[in-house]
């Protein structure tokens, strides 16, 4: 089918781009409504958001760029019940440390020294959590407020929504109806039949903006910020410029350290001017998107349009609507993810460099804090140098090239847009 000659090359809009711009669903819906619930943020602000920085995302980067929340930060937030004026002040103070990073040229400094074995560890990481986010997700049987599911039954649907996944994934053909697709509808399906149909008011919340004072800003920087920002600049700044480059090669030219901290930075100005959920990027969400399906720019704008369509029409039912994904499906999904990621993580040739990427992880997930298992795989590599200069041999002591380094990742040429040829991708950076 021939292309529209008035849609630029870098964006394409067919039901497989949305289902893999909802490919990180699952980690994005949990998160979003308990902070609506516990924390009162305001959920059309918190949806709202999130689709203008898709939209805007998308226009800047050109390649699938996932929008994510702040992990570690909404996770204390939420257990610590914080109020939103909070949450506010800890995503305008990450903003102005990621613009401080992205403008300076810190961004790609510290990027360029950081050892690729460190950024596998990264993502090695990320995937174990994301596969335990899937376990707890499942295990929660249905959301508070709701009928019981057994936690078992919830177990279940998670494994047979992921092997589903990887089942229509076989050989990377593109089905009819995309697996994202086909599960988020059959989990609204199961939801039904629990739950029943939740009253729904339509439009939108009217805003509630607030400049947070200096005892919110106190107490974000401590107890929200400090955890999140190295966290933040190793995933969502080193390693999913990796990522990126991993699964679309030349075509994410644009997504460098530099840009990915100064689109963090802009994308908080905004949630935090608004009241909305602190947002980030992430080498998981790039794995999500392209594995479910995202090839090009027109899977990030999908989702966004989506996300903007879904607060300005429902405000706030949202959390109600969305209580309808029953938890298990999401977890599906989240373990699909993290099962691929894993792979991306193991692309390292020598056994030592393995070895200690898997050890980052498994700190990382005993400690439940990747700037743990960040610090832990640091310190191995000082104290791996020093045995090499003392000359003591061993496995996988080679210089390991630095993550910001051309040349980083040797499967960096491969996802190519549907209906494209070589030279069309070329000229789509």
């Amino acid at each position: 089918m021939a292309y529209p000659r008035n849609v630029p090359r870098w964006i394409r809009f067919d039901r497989h781009e949305l289902a893999g711009g909802l490919g990180d669903v699952g980690l994005f819906v949990p998160l979003a409504v308990a902070l609506v619930a516990v924390n009162g943020l305001d959920a059309t602000a918190v949806f709202a958001a999130a689709g203008i920085v898709y939209v805007a995302t998308a226009l800047y980067f050109r390649v699938p760029v996932p929008v994510q929340p702040l992990k570690a930060f909404a996770a204390a937030a939420i257990a610590l019940r914080l109020e939103a004026d909070v949450i506010a002040a800890g995503a305008l103070t990450m903003a102005a440390l990621m613009l401080a990073l992205g403008a300076g040229g810190l961004a790609t400094w510290l990027a360029a020294r950081f050892p690729l074995v460190l950024v596998r560890g990264i993502q090695a990481s990320v995937a174990l959590l994301l596969a335990k986010a899937a376990v707890e997700l499942a295990e929660k049987g249905n959301w508070a407020g709701l009928p019981a599911i057994d936690p078992a039954v919830g177990m279940g649907l998670a494994a047979v929504s992921c092997a589903a996944l990887a089942a229509l994934s076989v050989g990377g053909r593109r089905r009819a109806v995309p697996g994202t697709l086909a599960l988020l509808g059959a989990g609204v399906v199961v939801g039904l039949a629990v739950g029943g149909a939740p009253d729904v008011a339509l439009g939108p919340q009217a805003p509630a903006l607030a400049v947070p004072d200096g005892g919110a800003f106190a107490t974000a920087l401590t107890s929200l910020v400090l955890a999140q920002l190295p966290l933040t600049f190793g995933n969502s700044v080193v390693a999913t410029a990796d990522a990126e480059r991993t699964y679309f090669g030349a075509r994410a030219g644009r997504v460098t350290p530099a840009r990915l901290a100064r689109s963090i930075g802009l994308a908080n100005l905004l949630t935090g001017a608004t009241g909305a959920m602190p947002v980030c990027h992430g080498a998981g969400g790039v794995t999500a998107h392209v594995k479910l399906g995202a090839r090009t720019a027109g899977a990030t704008l999908s989702v966004g349009g989506l996300y903007l369509g879904l607060a300005l029409a429902f405000g706030a039912s949202l959390p109600a609507l969305l209580a309808l994904l029953v938890p298990g499906v999401l977890a599906g999904m989240l373990l699909y993810v993290a099962l691929q990621h894993a792979l991306l993580a193991g692309t390292l040739e020598l056994a030592g460099d393995r070895v200690l990427a898997a050890g980052v992880g498994l700190v990382t997930l005993a400690s439940g804090n990747l700037a743990i298992g960040f610090a832990a795989g640091a310190a191995a590599l000082a104290a791996r140098a020093l045995a090499r200069r003392a000359g003591m041999p061993g496995v996988g002591f080679e210089p390991t090239r630095p993550a910001g380094q051309p040349g980083l990742s040797r499967r960096a040429s491969a996802i190519t847009p549907p209906g494209r040829d070589a030279d069309t991708v070329k000229g789509a950076t």
